[in-house]
């Protein structure tokens, strides 16, 4: 099978099945009366909406409310790190905007190959900087669906190595209700938040959160200082539901920056950068919702604006930047009956525009796409996965008068088996892609205006067990990438004085295996251990054979988590990161970062109304670096720990 072909006809073929399904749904159709009310099986990320639960041929990991709560974690990238296969990068040690989050062995360019949406926004911008997870408060999580593959067809653009979607909690109470949490640490932490929200007898309700996080943190001149307002109306009619939502971010941080191993040695809190410092303003808006179109058909759709200002010093000069991202994702889902079995159609437009100015910086990037997924249960539980996208991006560099066009199209079939009421196979295939975005363009050889997309096929299988007492999976997935984007520390640029360049790299190719399990001793004693096998290797150009730098091979987390009694419960983690080369160490010849493992407590208590947590982090006081190139070492803190208590009420 030929993938991403950008001919004509294969887009006309795209385009006209959508719009043939469009037009399809507000048929009348007959078919069988089904219940879309959100259920706790439901996965959001498997057909971007709450639907009929079908299952999917696609690995997808939840981490619910009362994990986040029974693990004591006060920051979103802690929670991240307990998962099997995803790499956390932390370029200062405040855990916040400067992380990066890798997926199936993408390391330097991991912020744009791993796709993380909030109720289905991208959170990712179209230039290098990170994803801000500080956006986001865990007091105003529901749930996360990871989605360990591929997902090229459904969310497009960056969602190369997998999606991470933040789901978010919704107030349908009569009642007010809310909460209100405060906390202290070392390292001179301290914290607040609250919420509160209601439905009215009208069918309105709201929702209010302010959350408030301040840290000297573990390095010199690495001060961070985040306060995040959301306010949420919604109104719910019979057979639809309209919403509005406004968030207010000021993210306040210094930057240490990086310190040579000699210096990590003789004082790793200190910094070489004592006046660096980058503070964002950053303004949401959200409107959206959805009406029933006929019987089992409902059309959704959102649109969202995010603009992002930031003032800085660096590299020994002032910094203003400014980035503004537009999303409209409208999108129709049928959820009906066939001869076989029940089925579920999405069909759908997502119409991206970034725009990014800084000094002599002035792009554009507007992406169009139209997308298409059919899933139907078949007889004797085989389920029966198709997609296709079509996608058109079109750069613009306002400064140099100059623009390109390009247009990729991916696929996915998957089959999902299930063989028992407790056992299920599943096996797909799935395309995805990334564009470059407005950094990587704006910094190219001089015979390179603009850099070709990345593009990958991913054959992935698993086996999947859900038993009384315990809970299994194992998955294993191949992933061929070609025109890989990331920077070339060692590629000499004509007529300048530097070396390095955003480059389209040799083919290369990663095979992994993914395992988890939960095993219920007792009613009140649980284990869960998950791990990751990763082969990242270079298989053309001058590095063939190489591994990829940064891809630690294997990795793991086992934790325990012993409800002592109706008020106490106890959680202690053990995180393993096996050794690696250094990002940019192509070559390998710089040797292995060694391993190292963390361990992590929490003491939980809830009473009543009342809750606290008492939550240490590596409490063996490791010396370690998430984040270390040749060029620097980003060293990470030593055991630090936090008190936190809530009333809700």
């Amino acid at each position: 099978m030929k993938v991403f072909s950008c001919t004509r006809m294969t887009t006309a073929v795209s385009s006209c099945l959508i719009a043939y399904a469009l037009t399809f749904s507000v048929s009348a159709f007959a078919a069988a009366d089904t219940d879309l009310a959100v259920d706790d099986e439901f996965i959001v990320s498997a057909t971007r909406s709450a639907s009929v639960d079908l299952p999917v041929a696609t690995d997808i990991a939840v981490i619910t409310q009362e994990d986040i709560e029974i693990s004591g974690v006060q920051k979103l990238s802690d929670l991240l790190r307990t998962q099997a296969g995803l790499q956390i990068q932390d370029l200062d040690g405040s855990g916040g905007r400067n992380v990066t989050i890798g997926t199936r062995g993408f390391s330097s360019n991991a912020a744009n190959n791993t796709l993380v949406l909030v109720d289905g926004r991208k959170l990712n911008n179209p230039t290098l900087a990170t994803a801000n997870i500080n956006s986001v408060s865990l007091r105003d999580i529901e749930r996360i669906e990871i989605v360990r593959g591929s997902a090229g067809v459904l969310f497009g653009d960056q969602a190369v190595g997998g999606v991470i979607n933040i789901i978010t909690k919704k107030h349908d109470s009569e009642d007010l209700s809310g909460n209100l949490i405060i906390g202290a640490g070392n390292l001179a932490t301290r914290s607040v938040s609250g919420a509160i929200g209601k439905r009215l007898e009208s069918g309105l309700g709201f929702r209010v959160s302010i959350d408030h996080r301040q840290s000297d943190n573990f390095r010199d001149n690495n001060e961070s200082d985040v306060t995040s307002y959301l306010v949420n109306l919604n109104y719910a009619f019979d057979n639809a539901e309209l919403f509005v939502e406004s968030q207010r971010i000021n993210d306040n941080l210094r930057l240490p920056g990086a310190l040579s191993e000699a210096q990590v040695a003789q004082n790793p809190e200190q910094t070489n950068t004592p006046n660096d410092f980058s503070d964002n303003r950053s303004r949401i808006q959200r409107l959206g919702g959805s009406i029933q179109l006929a019987e089992g058909w409902r059309l959704l759709g959102e649109y969202s604006t995010r603009k992002e200002e930031v003032e800085g010093f660096a590299f020994g000069s002032a910094r203003e930047q400014e980035t503004k991202v537009d999303n409209f994702s409208p999108r129709i889902v049928g959820n009906f009956a066939m001869p076989a079995g029940k089925a579920t159609l999405t069909a759908g437009l997502d119409w991206v525009k970034s725009d990014f100015s800084r000094a002599f910086v002035d792009s554009e990037q507007r992406i169009n796409a139209q997308y298409l997924q059919f899933v139907y249960l078949l007889d004797q539980g085989v389920t029966l996965s198709l997609g296709a996208r079509s996608s058109e991006v079109e750069d613009t560099n306002v400064l140099a008068n100059s623009s390109q066009e390009d247009e990729l199209e991916a696929f996915e079939a998957g089959l999902s088996y299930a063989a028992t009421e407790k056992l299920r196979l599943f096996a797909r295939y799935a395309d995805a892609f990334r564009f470059a975005n407005i950094d990587e363009n704006g910094f190219t050889l001089p015979t390179v205006e603009f850099l070709r997309p990345q593009k990958s096929e991913s054959y992935e299988g698993g086996i999947e067990w859900r038993g009384d007492n315990v809970d299994a999976k194992l998955s294993y997935y191949q992933m061929d990438l070609v025109d890989e984007l990331a920077y070339d520390s060692g590629v000499v640029v004509p007529g300048s004085i530097f070396t390095g360049a955003n480059v389209n790299l040799p083919k290369s190719e990663r095979d992994g295996v993914l395992m988890d399990l939960e095993y219920r001793l007792q009613n009140d004693i649980t284990l869960r251990l998950n791990y990751a096998y990763i082969d990242a290797t270079t298989v053309s150009g001058s590095f063939a054979g190489n591994a990829v730098p940064y891809v630690a091979e294997h990795s793991a987390n086992a934790a325990l988590i012993y409800q002592v009694s109706d008020n106490w419960s106890l959680f202690v983690d053990a995180d393993y990161t096996g050794d690696r080369y250094r990002i940019s160490d192509d070559a390998n010849a710089a040797g292995k970062l060694g391993s190292y493992t963390l361990v992590n407590i929490n003491v939980g208590w809830q009473k009543a109304q009342w809750r606290a947590n008492l939550r240490v982090n590596n409490i063996a006081d490791r010396d370690y670096a998430n984040f270390e190139s040749v060029f620097g070492v980003y060293p990470q803190p030593g055991t630090n720990g936090s008190l936190t208590v809530g009333y809700d009420f």
